[in-house]
């Protein structure tokens, strides 16, 4: 009678604490529900690259509560700062498939005025999609981004559930059974897509690295024309000659843009995408370990449950270990339940972020593809432009 006294008061507790747990949960609701009011509008105004390492002038606009003003004005963060921001955040928010900061250079290494544009766009989508994110928008961290001096660290310092050997051993583990298969399709699909866009990228670099030895020959060609011109005797010929070793530069010069088109608008668009895919793989990476947490602590219940379920038959029964035991159930199952709950949030909101990074990777990929077909258009047209140019001069050879 006195362990199942024991156990009746605990599972009244447990009960309870279960009721409290489903109230926060609706505080909880109600707290995201306020939340789709509030905006935080980040807006960069400029980027200063006086060294290696890029200063980013932005404005920041907000009415969420925590921050000192509504509004900012020239907060100067460097680029090392926000890729410490997008880690924390990362780390942080488990139910969020947070991108990587992008690369503060392009693969084409550009002068630093073209290079400050085309990190200004990128950074600015990049907090486009951060602030867009009632989650996100809410972590304390950016309170201390905004506000602190400069030289800002993340103020709470959090590890990922699992790293280095021990990630590794759980991964060969295998995934765990898994009652969501959009989420549990998506991270093979994700990890597929990560390899593939990496290797295109790699590909694209040796196309780069081809069209840029073409354009060094192509040019030295043309050099060589004019050398010929200038012991040409025949009139026609020397100026036919000139003309076309003057058309070959020209061209060997176009071939050098066009790698430089290739390498911005294809080869850092694969190459970023393939980063913001490893980070979501990682993300549902983290999900599948947090159901392996929540199984073994469904099993850990279970074998405490038989422990209690011995006792009960046992003739002789001691206090001190029915309390103990009793004890040790409670905070297996107060862990469950929170694991349970962690568990619904992070599944609920990755089905509708992933759903979004499919929508926001294509769209990337459909827009690089559009801006190089356009350019390569405009190249084709550039391209027979300059031949041309070069026809009455062969054809007035034999004129002269």
């Amino acid at each position: 009678m006195y362990i199942v006294e024991k156990i009746e008061d605990k599972s009244t507790n447990i009960s309870n604490t279960t009721t409290d747990k489903d109230e926060s949960r609706q505080n909880g609701s109600a707290t995201v529900a306020e939340s789709t009011k509030s905006y935080f509008c980040p807006i960069i105004k400029a980027i200063e690259r006086s060294g290696k390492i890029p200063i980013i002038r932005f404005n920041v606009n907000t009415n969420i509560q925590g921050f000192r003003a509504p509004q900012f004005i020239d907060v100067r963060r460097t680029y090392d700062e926000f890729v410490k921001l997008g880690k924390h955040l990362s780390v942080s928010n488990p139910e969020c498939l947070v991108p990587p900061v992008p690369p503060n250079t392009t693969s084409a290494g550009l002068a630093l005025e073209e290079e400050a544009k085309h990190l200004h766009i990128r950074m600015q989508k990049w907090l486009d999609i951060i602030s867009e994110n009632p989650i996100l928008i809410h972590d304390e961290e950016l309170v201390y981004f905004i506000e602190s001096h400069f030289g800002y660290s993340p103020v709470v310092q959090k590890d990922k559930p699992a790293s280095g050997l021990k990630r590794k051993a759980i991964k060969m583990q295998g995934p765990p059974p898994d009652d969501t298969p959009e989420l549990s399709s998506l991270r093979p699909i994700v990890k597929k897509f990560h390899q593939q866009t990496s290797e295109s990228s790699a590909k694209l670099e040796k196309v780069i690295k081809a069209l840029r030895n073409i354009s060094v020959s192509e040019d030295e060609l043309g050099l060589k024309f004019a050398a010929i011109a200038d012991m040409e005797h025949h009139s026609g010929m020397a100026n036919a000659f000139r003309k076309l070793g003057k058309t070959i530069q020209t061209i060997s010069h176009s071939y050098l843009t066009q790698a430089n088109t290739k390498a911005v608008l294809l080869i850092d668009t694969f190459s970023y995408i393939s980063l913001d895919a490893y980070a979501v793989k990682e993300t549902l990476t983290n999900r599948q370990i947090l159901i392996k947490e929540l199984l073994s602590a469904q099993a850990s219940s279970r074998s405490k449950l038989s422990i209690i379920t011995r006792l009960k038959s046992s003739a002789s029964i001691k206090s001190e270990k029915v309390d103990e035991v009793l004890a040790s159930l409670e905070e297996t199952r107060s862990y469950e339940q929170n694991l349970n709950i962690k568990l619904t949030r992070v599944t609920t909101n990755l089905l509708q972020e992933g759903r979004q990074w499919i929508k926001r990777s294509s769209d990337s990929i459909k827009s690089a593809l559009k801006e190089y077909t356009k350019h390569q258009i405009e190249y084709e047209r550039r391209l027979l432009t300059i031949l041309e140019s070069a026809r009455p001069d062969i054809r007035n050879i034999d004129h002269t």
